[in-house]
């Protein structure tokens, strides 16, 4: 799990540094990643597309956009622990530890289309890089997540690398269990 982003490998960050660099928020040279924050004003919204780790970490989350996938946060912790092995509200405290941390999820995998974070074991999973970019092999253990009539699935992961857009990779944070993912226009 990463200690910067409990979603992103922490090894693979610097990969995913943003060319600005001043972060947009606090102004001070530092690496920054991308994320829509859109900040309220009295008289005004200022919109950012890119911050530094601290300032991800200490903007209140209301100013986060949702990511499309969010709402299934709540079916993710339920599947996991069902009624009587959790009580409610640990489960909601579960459901809102993992809002707040995928919410200040910098965008760095290759989502062009819409949000299809993977996930398994009752949390989303860890981006660990793109095949053949920031991360390079063994492919054999990767798992296809997405639609089963994909044209990527046909192609397989090995197939779509070295392609126009990056195939992003990710691993389960319990079970290790790892998983591949190709959006294209």
């Amino acid at each position: 799990m990463g200690t910067i982003f409990r979603y992103i490998d922490d090894s693979i960050l610097p990969h995913y540094v943003e060319k600005e660099k001043h972060c947009q928020v606090c102004e001070q040279e530092k690496p920054q990643y991308q994320i829509y924050i859109d900040i309220e004003f009295e008289d005004s919204v200022e919109q950012y597309f890119s911050a530094c780790a601290e300032c991800i970490r200490k903007i209140p989350l209301r100013y986060f956009s949702p990511k499309d996938d969010e709402g299934i946060i709540q079916q993710l912790v339920n599947q996991h622990h069902p009624k009587g092995t959790k009580s409610a509200s640990q489960r909601f405290a579960m459901m809102v530890n993992i809002c707040d941390e995928y919410r200040r999820t910098p965008r760095l995998p290759n989502f062009i289309q819409h949000d299809d974070w993977p996930h398994c074991c009752g949390d989303f999973a860890e981006f660990i890089g793109d095949a053949g970019e920031t991360f390079f092999g063994p492919y054999h253990e990767f798992e296809w997540w997405g639609p089963e009539n994909d044209g990527a699935l046909e192609y397989g992961l090995e197939g779509m690398i070295g392609g126009e857009d990056r195939v992003s990779l990710f691993r389960c944070l319990a079970c290790e269990k790892k998983y591949w993912t190709f959006q294209c226009t």
